[in-house]
């Protein structure tokens, strides 16, 4: 019997036992589901410490709110003159410090530094839900006290806040006590809380500071004529002015109503003059106009360029905007040129740039037939109305060696000139320009 032969014959791998290791692709899927498992854990983690550490937080913020609103009573019954006391000291900021601590800063609790604000105002009855709606004034008054308690990292929590009405005892207050009540509004026309309004008059100068109504409530023992105002530094009024007043008769035993502030922060607009490409800016830099129909008298306002970059500041932050031009002539308005304005708005306190655009003009002026070099080209405006000093005529530039200057000039008509010399006939008219019109050429000719 011959062997067997084993050449050719495939062999079976052995199977792998129970204890076998994992082969790579296998660990790279357990590594993935561990991942996932781990970040969806530390996740839930997370937002539960979280949502504990914001419920610790609130619980905290509550109780210092019930705690200063305990401690406002208690000062408002303790005397005859605690009603009045409390009522001049309307907004306050951390006013009862926790033992060890100072009045004015943060109370700390559980290493989390709380801050207290406390507004207080005047209730006279009145046609509305607030002093500011008018109406006559009652003999005894009552106060509203507002607390608001706030932290560090509170990741969209809303404050806490807490509220209470106290009322005087009877013969606590004066029956001729009299009221003022002065309503601030922002550039949305929507009230504005937290605005200082001083009141200064016969019975000498108080400050309250508006509620949430943006209402500020003034108590008057002493009748007269008297001035409010408002200052925030970084604020501008509806006409521009940082600080606003009006006058106010005060009388005993009425509550009476001022006018309104319309007042925000003020806004930035930094204008750049700009032309294309090739072309440069008139030597006298034509003014600037801004244009918004609640400017008085006429709905624009006039300011001198400064440089190729001017920041016009101080500027109320009308909810529909600014347009703005180059020129302060009548012709240099575009609507007035047969174009359109375009609308700039800037947000109260914020700064933004915008470019206005001057028409390309190519002046090329010669002398018989020769090209005219150095000679100073001006621009009069076809309509003077309205124009400024540098603009009647303005300046374009000097002609460069081949009797050219590529200039540019605000909408309107212009006659153009060369500054010291006689026409040969006469000055030539550019046509109507607008800002988006397209490079035009003119030839200048002298005699």
């Amino acid at each position: 019997m011959g062997k067997p032969c084993h050449g050719g014959v495939l062999r079976r791998l052995p199977r792998r036992g129970n204890d076998a290791g994992l082969t790579l692709i296998e660990l790279m899927f357990a590594l993935v589901i561990f991942a996932i498992v781990a970040a969806a854990t530390v996740a839930g983690l997370t937002l539960a410490l979280n949502t504990g550490r914001l419920d610790r937080n609130r619980v905290a913020a509550a109780n210092l709110a019930a705690r200063e609103l305990e401690i406002v009573r208690d000062e408002f019954n303790a005397t005859a003159s605690g009603p009045t006391t409390l009522a001049a000291q309307n907004y306050v900021t951390d006013p009862h410090p926790l033992p060890a601590g100072t009045a004015g800063q943060a109370l700390v609790v559980d290493n989390v530094a709380y801050t207290v604000v406390r507004n207080v105002q005047w209730l006279p009855t009145g046609t509305g839900q607030s002093a500011c709606d008018g109406g006559s004034a009652i003999t005894y008054p009552t106060l509203a006290v507002n607390v608001q308690v706030t932290w560090p990292r509170m990741d969209g929590v809303q404050p806490v806040t807490s509220n209470t009405i106290l009322t005087p005892p009877k013969g606590v207050l004066s029956s001729s006590l009299g009221f003022v009540a002065i309503p601030v509004v922002n550039a949305a026309g929507q009230p504005s809380a937290g605005q200082p309004v001083t009141l200064t008059g016969p019975g000498g100068t108080s400050t309250d500071t508006t509620a949430v109504d943006g209402c500020a409530v003034f108590s008057i023992a002493t009748a007269g004529t008297y001035t409010a105002s408002i200052f925030v530094p970084g604020g501008v009024d509806f006409y521009g002015s940082a600080t606003s007043s009006q006058s106010v008769l005060a009388k005993a035993g009425t509550l009476v109503k001022g006018k309104a502030f319309t007042y925000d922060q003020a806004a930035t607009l930094n204008v750049k003059l700009t032309t294309d490409a090739g072309y440069q800016i008139p030597t006298s830099l034509p003014q600037l106009t801004l244009g918004n129909t609640n400017l008085q008298p006429t709905g624009t306002k006039t300011v001198a360029s400064t440089g190729a970059t001017t920041p016009l500041s101080g500027l109320f932050p009308f909810s529909d905007g600014y347009t703005v031009w180059a020129g302060g002539c009548q012709q240099s308005d575009p609507a007035a040129a047969g174009g359109t304005r375009t609308a700039i708005v800037v947000a109260p306190g914020a700064t933004q740039s915008v470019s206005v655009r001057l028409a390309p003009v190519t002046v090329t002026a010669v002398k018989g037939v020769n090209p005219l070099a150095g000679a100073t080209v001006v621009a009069v405006p076809s309509s003077t109305t309205g124009c400024g000093p540098t603009e009647n005529p303005l300046t374009l530039g000097v002609t460069d060696a081949s009797g050219t200057l590529r200039t540019s000039l605000p909408a309107g008509a212009w006659t153009l000139k060369l500054s010291g010399m006689s026409p040969n006939g006469s000055w030539p008219t550019t046509p109507t320009l607008l800002p988006n019109s397209a490079p035009s050429s003119i030839t200048v000719v002298a005699s």
